[in-house]
């Protein structure tokens, strides 16, 4: 027995139907995938400069904010292109 023209057309659109589940289920997969990379790339960058200094763990993150801006400023501003720097707006901008 063959299929009508119209129940192909159905039969098509529900693999279409499919489909776009599948790539919206792929899709936010991958989302979740980067996002615990980047999670798991701020922590251990966040647990390697508590490490080098300790002092870092009490600050509050506007305090850490500044003294991080203030010891790139010191020491190794010209290594980093200034747009990398934290800026003091954005310090004040976090407070409020």
């Amino acid at each position: 027995m063959s299929k009508t023209l119209e129940q192909k057309l159905l039969d098509k659109e529900e693999q279409i139907k499919k489909h776009k589940k599948e790539l919206k289920q792929l899709l936010q997969q991958q989302k979740e995938e980067k996002e615990k990379a980047k999670i798991r790339r701020q922590t251990n960058r966040g647990e390697l400069l508590e490490k080098l200094m300790p002092h870092f763990a009490k600050l509050t993150d506007s305090e850490f904010k500044i003294q991080l801006n203030n010891l790139l400023s010191r020491e190794i501003k010209t290594a980093i292109p200034q747009s990398s720097i934290i800026e003091k707006e954005d310090v004040e901008n976090d407070e409020e």
